[in-house]
């Protein structure tokens, strides 16, 4: 007569299974830095599509600020123009980066943006200022950008330094044509 296994057994074994599939996990090679970059970015610009929306379904001004930890959403009072900082709603609230990243405004010209309240303002029309903001991974030297130019969903980028030789060309040949 055949015996089939007890519930016991079963929930042993999938323990079991579930034990060694951590302590593999554990034995996996170390973050290189650029799953914490993607990561962080992708959070950074969804929050960025959650601002533009919510300006435009709110009849809002939202401003993005970059701070020591991470970033905050602000909104501007319409009545007096005072800024108050968002804390209420989910995905603007505000946000600490991981302790191995730091986040940098950078200005059209790809440098440290001159110190300003806001990396970007999002409008009650649907647009916005023009954004570019850095993601470096300390240990790793990685770097990941969000740009944008204030309409569009802004996009993640590898830093023009660290894009293939190829990229880069192709990309001096378009700016060439376009502006030639």
């Amino acid at each position: 007569m055949a015996r089939g296994f007890t519930l016991i057994e079963l929930l042993v074994t999938v323990a079991v299974i579930g034990l060694l599939a951590g302590l593999a996990m554990l034995q996996a090679r170390p973050d290189d830095g650029q799953q914490t970059l993607q990561r962080s970015g992708d959070a950074l610009k969804g929050a960025v599509r959650l601002a533009q929306t919510q300006a435009l379904a709110d009849g809002l001004v939202l401003g993005l600020k970059v701070t020591e930890r991470g970033y905050e959403f602000h909104r501007q009072d319409p009545r007096d123009g005072t800024w108050r900082l968002l804390q209420d709603r989910a995905g603007l609230a505000p946000q600490a980066l991981e302790a191995s990243l730091t986040l940098t405004s950078l200005s059209a010209a790809g440098r440290p943006a001159t110190p300003t309240p806001w990396a970007a303002l999002f409008y009650s029309s649907g647009e916005g200022t023009a954004l570019w903001l850095r993601f470096e991974h300390k240990a790793s030297n990685q770097q990941l950008d969000l740009k944008g130019d204030g309409i569009a969903l802004p996009e993640l980028q590898a830093p023009e330094s660290q894009q293939p030789a190829s990229t880069r060309f192709a990309a001096l040949v378009l700016n060439e044509a376009a502006h030639g």
